[in-house]
């Protein structure tokens, strides 16, 4: 398998975004790769809106991919993706800053929101828009690994009571 130099990943990625952009070409015609690991693709995310009735609309937003069924994050789960939603709203709970944004697409300063990955299905990507250092990804998951310890051993210990 032949793999793509920055270079002509950002000219192919470009070339594509215009087209979509300007509307010459649907999300139905747009056929990529299946996502990666540490990749930023645009997702289709469901959301819970709250009125008179509960319903869901979808959203399209930027995730970093975190499990791309190779077993990164989700051991024995290798059917499915996980990701973690990207936003520009800074606050205090759960998000990291992106410390670089050259490689990722990402047209503001953004935050990754780290409380828990996301399972995803591949029809739920529409397109990549970039990439993140591996070993910015890999801090991530370590956060989030001991983030999900510290709260298992909360809860064991208030079990115990």
């Amino acid at each position: 398998m032949e793999i793509l130099n920055e270079k002509e990943y950002k000219f192919i990625q470009k070339k594509i975004l215009e087209l979509f952009l300007q509307n010459e070409i649907g999300e139905e015609t747009i056929s990529f790769s299946s996502p990666l690991f540490g990749e930023i693709w645009i997702c289709k995310i469901p959301v819970l809106v709250v009125g008179k009735q509960i319903t869901f609309k979808t959203m399209h937003r930027p995730v970093l991919v975190v499990d791309d069924t190779h077993e990164h994050f989700m051991k024995g789960d290798k059917k499915n993706y996980y990701v973690l939603k990207i936003t520009t709203q800074e606050d205090s709970y759960s998000r990291m800053k992106m410390k670089n944004l050259k490689n990722t697409g990402l047209l503001k300063p953004s935050f990754i929101r780290i409380e828990l990955p996301i399972k995803v299905e591949k029809e739920q990507f529409l397109y990549p828009i970039g990439y993140y250092e591996r070993k910015e990804v890999e801090k991530i998951l370590t956060k989030i690994l001991k983030k999900m310890q510290n709260k298992r051993f909360f809860l064991v210990q208030n079990k115990d009571i």
